[in-house]
């Protein structure tokens, strides 16, 4: 039976220095980077084709699907309503730009006779 000794015995190193233990989290993040592409590689079969019209077409809905989410979660989070249709003021804008409208839709509409006769 060996003595217990707090010594380091030859030739190995001092797993307590800070150059050891910096050299070890360096060799465990290699093996780690090694392991994740090698992963990486054997699923390369079965990941979809990017260029794909397909799977653009998905990503495209995805992609908007989410943004129409975020948006309406930060309409929420913001406390912007939409505006109280009953005030005043805003009663008062609705009729101007229905009026606008309503008489560009005329003189487009007498526009369109004139030519006809």
């Amino acid at each position: 039976r060996k003595p217990n000794t707090t010594k380091v015995e030859e030739g190995l190193p001092d797993l307590e220095a800070a150059d050891v233990a910096k050299a070890a989290v360096q060799i465990q993040a290699a093996y780690r980077g090694f392991q994740t592409r090698k992963l990486v590689q054997q699923h390369k079969e079965i990941m979809p084709d990017l260029n794909c019209a397909q799977v653009q077409d998905a990503t495209v809905k995805i992609q908007s699907a989410y943004r129409g989410f975020k948006t309406r979660k930060q309409l929420k989070e913001s406390g912007e309503d939409m505006p109280d249709l009953q005030a005043a003021d805003v009663v008062a804008a609705t009729i101007k730009i229905q009026s606008a409208y309503k008489g560009f839709q005329t003189r487009k509409m007498i526009k369109q006779h004139k030519e006809i006769m």
